[in-house]
């Protein structure tokens, strides 16, 4: 569905499952999103992202490694449906993104949603969230290298995470600052 230099974002197929249960699934890449959750959830989520595009709305998409194939995480958006958001964040579209543990600081989280982020915005959308924690650094720096504005405002808590996973971290970016920034 989607290109980039090193990357290849695609539809999930049925033989990314283990791959996704092996390195999705453990305590480093867990550590903040919850922690490890059991295979069937694990599993039962991964269902529900290989159908996500669907709908027509978007949904996440498998990356893959152009030069090996190698399955590496995932990127995409979708709504924000948590009712602990504040209300004006509700049901605003989020981009995230999860990857192996061994794939961390290369720059793939940031080539695939540069990528995602283009899509997003080619759909018509006008504005995209993310969120994190402040102890995510590596997340919340991705988001400042795709020209993501914290809004503050918007932060919450949430009591599914731990302490100093709190407050959840919201950013934001609109259509006209990235076209600003892309022409």
């Amino acid at each position: 569905m989607l290109e980039t230099e090193r990357l290849i974002l695609r539809r999930f197929r049925e033989a990314d499952l283990g791959p996704w249960l092996a390195h999705l699934n453990t305590p480093e890449v867990r550590a903040h999103l919850g922690g490890v959750v059991p295979e069937d959830e694990m599993t039962a989520k991964f269902a529900r992202q290989k159908v996500a595009w669907d709908d027509g709305k978007g949904g996440w998409l498998a990356i893959e490694r152009k030069s090996d194939g190698e399955f590496l995480g995932y990127c995409g958006f979708g709504p924000i449906t948590t009712e602990l958001a504040p209300e004006e964040l509700r049901g605003t579209t989020e981009i995230g993104w999860t990857l192996r543990a061994d794939c961390w600081g290369q720059g793939y989280a940031t080539e695939a949603a540069r990528a995602v982020v283009a899509k997003a915005f080619d759909t018509g959308l006008a504005l995209i969230c993310s969120q994190t924690s402040e102890a995510n650094r590596g997340s919340w720096r991705v988001m400042e290298r795709l020209g993501m504005e914290r809004a503050e405002a918007l932060d919450y808590d949430d009591p599914a995470y731990p302490p100093e996973e709190n407050p959840t971290k919201v950013y934001r970016l609109t259509r006209e600052a990235w076209e600003a920034q892309h022409g």
